[in-house]
């Protein structure tokens, strides 16, 4: 474990706020507070600006947090790296996935991880795209699964699945009459999309662009945060929407939902396992993404094209 006067800045830094650190941390607030003056008479430097409402950190304490973090995540890589050798792949894993693969791909994923290391403790954050890569850079969690693009250069990014986007309406849409809808057809219609940040939106709207179609023509009625929102919105016959394939296979199969063949605004589209540049991932998170990458074939850590 590192040194304790870290992790008291650490909670502190999350929690902005003495009172609750120290409840957190069962400790008084004065010792709390001498942790903090301690630490930064070590450092020469405060690290927080006090104000009414809290503790924040200001640009020293942002990058001695950064630092800390990094002491913390290596800690545990080395954890992982000892208990490896002798067969033990046990500990916490912290993953962040995208409501879609989190519905639709993680369950079997998990099912078959906890299957052959029933040690491991994965603990889940959902949220889109951004949310998500949010984390991961500030090392909330030690993988991301996502539908969406990206591309930040700390970031390795390895394909996993790939899926596409398509268009959906009710049986009793207007459109399914159409044999073969061009672009304008769909964009009379009304929309139902997935909120700003989510990936399937992302991919939607930069395709949209690459056809020269303003956004500004797209008749939004309704904004949900869930594949699961925009499917029962459109089968009550709100408006058509897009979603990835494999969020509909069921419903497309049962002929609730029928899918708009406009092959211009039908995306293939890959799935993404994230990580941090740095160390090849070792332990728990390792074998995680070996489970992940085998029903591909693919050697889990070398570059995707």
């Amino acid at each position: 474990m590192m040194d304790y006067r870290l992790h008291v800045f650490r909670k502190v830094a999350e929690l902005q706020n003495i009172t609750k650190a120290a409840r957190v941390l069962h400790l008084s607030q004065p010792a709390v507070t001498k942790h903090i003056q301690l630490l930064e008479e070590k450092l020469r430097v405060p690290l927080f600006v006090r104000t009414a409402r809290g503790m924040v950190l200001n640009q020293s304490g942002i990058l001695y947090l950064q630092h800390v973090q990094q002491i913390a995540q290596a800690h545990e890589n080395v954890a992982q790296q000892l208990q490896a050798p002798a067969g033990v792949h046990a500990g916490r894993l912290r993953l962040g996935s995208n409501k879609t693969v989190l519905a639709y791909c993680l369950p079997d994923i998990l099912a078959r991880f906890k299957m052959r290391y029933p040690s491991a403790v994965c603990e889940i954050i959902d949220g889109n795209t951004d949310t998500i890569v949010g984390a991961l850079l500030d090392q909330r969690i030690d993988l991301a699964l996502i539908e969406g693009p990206c591309r930040r250069p700390e970031i390795q990014i390895r394909t996993f699945l790939e899926d596409e986007i398509i268009w959906i309406a009710s049986p009793h849409d207007p459109l399914v009459r159409i044999r073969h809808p061009q672009i304008s057809d769909v964009l009379s219609r009304p929309v139902i999309v997935r909120e700003t940040g989510a990936g399937s939106r992302q991919f939607m709207e930069r395709e949209l662009r690459h056809l020269r179609v303003p956004m500004a023509r797209l008749k939004i009625v309704q904004e949900i945060p869930s594949p699961e929102g925009i499917k029962r919105l459109v089968a009550a016959g709100l408006g058509i929407g897009y979603v990835f394939r494999i969020s509909v296979e069921q419903e497309l199969a049962a002929g609730k939902l029928v899918k708009i063949n406009c092959p211009k605004l039908c995306i293939k589209r890959p799935f993404s396992l994230l990580f941090p540049q740095g160390p090849t991932p070792l332990g728990i998170t390792q074998a995680f993404i070996q489970v992940l990458m085998e029903k591909r074939g693919r050697n889990p850590i070398a570059p995707s094209h």
